[in-house]
């Protein structure tokens, strides 16, 4: 059994973050294709114009999400990418789908979903891998 100090910490430390799953990431551009996201804080679907061709982005997503330590990545049949990763501590896994919207500009609209198989919330995981990922994916294309 566990001893009663590290319950009531535990405990206090989750109600804490509660709600730090409901942050999400501006959207941009036109509406995002993938699966609208659920009620509960534990998932993030935003979109990105990125100023490059779908080929090319296809190819850096795919090197920022294996740098970003994902468990598997594929390539989707519409084109884009699904990934999956771990969390540590726990074991949960977490479902990352992209998808790109090529324009006319010669920008592309990269959309993402990310959000966990289990539970309500996810003390705000998803939001911040979805900021981590657009964030890297600019320096990967920059290089």
């Amino acid at each position: 059994m566990l001893p009663a100090f590290f319950v009531i910490l535990m405990t206090g430390a989750a109600l804490s973050f509660w709600g730090c799953g409901t942050a999400t990431v501006p959207s941009a551009g036109p509406d995002n294709p993938l699966e609208a996201c659920p009620e509960s804080p534990n998932c993030v679907r935003s979109t990105l114009e990125v100023m490059a061709e779908a080929d090319r982005i296809l190819e850096a997503a795919r090197q920022t999400l294996e740098n970003m330590g994902a468990e598997s990545i594929e390539e989707t049949e519409a084109g884009g990418l699904h990934a999956v990763f771990r969390i540590a501590v726990f074991g949960f896994r977490d479902d990352v789908h992209l998808a790109l919207s090529p324009q006319p500009d010669g920008g592309t609209f990269v959309h993402i979903r990310s959000a966990s198989r289990t539970g309500y919330s996810d003390l705000g995981v998803n939001s911040r891998r979805v900021d981590r990922f657009f964030r890297l994916l600019t320096a990967e294309l920059r290089k």
